[in-house]
């Protein structure tokens, strides 16, 4: 902005460049603005090249240039091009790099018929493109109402975060540099038993720090605390098979190596052995309560997240993925760093045998994984959907977020719902309101809610609650869910014991996980609901999507006196959905809200036998929209 107030030119400068852009003169004015610039670049290159040369190793700090997405908008009245003239220019001025060509996939790439009233797939082409960030704000504010040009922001993974809500309020600069103290710790499991890979979190003034034990179990930090005095709380997350601990105000021996012992993790609840195993989200869910052979079999589900390690015994019937961070690597896709993508995997469709621990909500539901984290971008967002689309799959849950809003991607959700496939997303772990792409519409954004006497007090499970929305059942929202309009339905989300990297299993949070549990939920509804199986509604289009989300909010069991926002239509409850049990199966009412217990029975409701009359009944109760 400087060299542009120095300039007296620059103002006429910028304005014929606006025109041109606008009349289709990009690339020349924009090569005739930025050449003395280039120049400049060069000159200063040269000019480092006869200071520097002796200094072979370093490298001057400058601003990178900035990763941009390119592509059109649909306009009533305006026909869709197979290519277009911007995009021919584009690739002429100097100073753009493109680096990437998306080709928008979907039905016509497929060889499929298109369905009405989809998007024409022809002229979806977006293209990914470098420059600076000058450049690309002037392109982007002057570009034809048709282009959009947007940052191709990073994605990140949805995972909950682990230190507490306010040791940001916490940290204290500095003023001037002190001694530092280690703090050494042993993290001990069952049997005393030395955990390798567990996290260790301290918090406080200055801080937080952090540390990854080794194999004997042990970690160094370095604070500024004085021997302990000051520190807030210690957590400690374990890599897999124990109970995380959450210490406040803790005591430290100085010049000690000071033990953490973790409680094992008991992650089966059947009654009897081999009794088939469900989690305190699936049993509130009433997966448990449908026949053992629903399993979701011939329906497909995509997870867009971090990957998927499939060597986990629970896992391996997983054959299907993609690692968009690689280059559409056909094999790093079983390599998932983070572990939320092998965590949900769990929820959704782990297997159910004899010996596991845990079983997921549709096992025989055939997944696909696609890896866009860590290191993706919104390009391979809207690559992974494209990929949702040619697959035919059914549902599509998106674990990552951006933290900003993308037209591009929520036009290719748009398209992929028109396509018949039911995009379910979390709220976000923010703690405010919801986050991309929960706030996109058409997409199933689902918040995380958790339940008292699930797990340990001296974990952080034990921090999530809202304590003004403790329902009598024990059921409450979450403190660091997103929120907000967007929210559709609620789910379990605190302390869900699912599959993990390296053959385990772990207690996480997150609305990932709440997201997981209604992925699972709508494979069984479109497995075996009569109404989403008959010929007008298994059809993939977006009324079947509809039809499927209707099912959801139908059946879910709503807050008493909490602000929906925070809870969408409830928490789905499989006896809940209308026409999908026997005609003699029935169901209890009953609210999770302050005064209700949840199960509480209540006068008996017949679904029933013909499935349109389940909804005749709602859409005359207002409850069918």
């Amino acid at each position: 902005m400087a060299e542009q107030k120095d300039d007296p030119g620059q103002a006429a400068k910028l304005a014929q460049s606006k025109r041109a852009i606008q009349t289709g003169g990009a690339a020349e004015t924009f090569t005739a603005q930025n050449g003395t610039a280039q120049d400049r670049v060069a000159e200063d290159d040269r000019s480092g090249s006869r200071t520097g040369t002796a200094d072979k190793t370093s490298a001057t700090v400058v601003r990178r240039k900035q990763r941009y997405l390119i592509g059109f908008r649909s306009l009533p009245g305006i026909a869709s091009l197979p290519s277009d003239p911007f995009l021919e220019r584009l690739a002429q001025m100097d100073g753009v790099e493109i680096t990437r060509r998306l080709k928008g996939g979907g039905l016509q790439a497929s060889g499929m018929t298109p369905i009405a009233g989809a998007p024409p797939t022809a002229a979806r082409e977006v293209v990914v493109a470098h420059m600076d960030e000058q450049r690309g704000e002037m392109l982007r504010q002057n570009a034809p109402p048709h282009v959009i040009v947007e940052v191709d922001a990073p994605l990140y993974s949805d995972m909950a975060v682990a230190e507490p809500m306010s040791w940001q309020h916490s940290v204290q600069v500095m003023p001037f540099p002190r001694a530092r103290r280690e703090i050494r710790f042993r993290i001990l499991g069952e049997g005393e038993r030395p955990l390798a890979n567990a996290v260790v979190n301290l918090y406080g003034p200055g801080f937080p720090a952090q540390a990854i034990t080794d194999s004997s179990g042990q970690a160094s930090l370095q604070t500024h605390a004085v021997e302990g005095s000051g520190i807030h709380a210690v957590y400690v997350r374990p890599a897999a098979d124990h109970w995380e601990r959450y210490i406040q105000n803790p005591s430290f021996e100085p010049g000690q190596v000071n033990v953490i012992r973790l409680n094992p993790l008991d992650h089966t609840s059947g009654s009897f052995p081999g009794e088939r195993s469900y989690s305190w989200g699936q049993r509130i869910m009433k997966f448990d309560r449908v026949p053992v052979d629903w399993n979701g079999a011939g329906s497909k589900i995509g997870i867009i997240d971090s990957g998927c390690d499939t060597s986990h015994p629970l896992l391996r019937h997983i054959v299907r993925g993609v690692d968009f961070t690689r280059d559409k690597d056909p094999q790093s896709w079983k390599s998932d760093e983070l572990g939320q993508g092998t965590h949900c995997a769990g929820i959704i469709a782990a297997s159910a045998t004899a010996s596991s621990g845990i079983v997921g909500g549709a096992p025989g539901s055939e997944l696909h994984i696609f890896k866009v984290v860590p290191g993706g971008h919104f390009s391979d967002l809207i690559d992974a959907l494209d990929q949702c689309i040619e697959r035919r799959l059914d549902i599509v849950q998106i674990g990552v977020t951006g933290e900003r809003f993308s037209e591009l991607v929520a036009q290719k959700i748009t398209e992929a719902r028109l396509n018949g496939v039911a995009c379910i997303a979390g709220a976000g772990n923010s703690g405010g309101a919801v986050q991309f792409p929960g706030n996109v519409p058409g997409v199933m954004t689902v918040s995380a809610v958790g339940k008292l006497g699930e797990y340990p007090q001296d974990t952080r499970h034990a921090q999530r609650a809202l304590p003004q929305l403790i329902a009598f059942s024990g059921i409450y929202a979450t403190n660091f869910s997103g929120w907000g309009p967007q929210v559709g339905l609620c789910a379990p989300g605190v302390a869900i014991v699912s599959s993990v990297p390296g053959g385990g299993y772990a207690a996480w949070d997150g609305c990932s996980m709440a997201a997981s549990h209604i992925a699972g939920f709508s494979a069984l509804l479109l497995s075996h609901h009569p109404m989403l199986q008959s010929i007008n509604f298994g059809a993939r289009a977006d009324q079947r999507v509809s039809i499927l989300y209707d099912f959801l909010r139908a059946a879910a069991i709503p807050y008493a006196q909490v602000d929906p926002n925070r809870v969408g239509a409830g928490l789905p409850d499989l006896q809940q959905v209308p026409g999908l049990l026997p005609s003699n199966q029935p169901f209890y009412g009953g609210g999770i809200g302050a005064g209700t217990v949840l199960g509480t029975p209540q006068p008996p409701f017949t679904h029933p036998a013909n499935p349109m009359n389940a909804i005749l009944q709602l859409r005359a109760a207002g409850l069918w929209v």
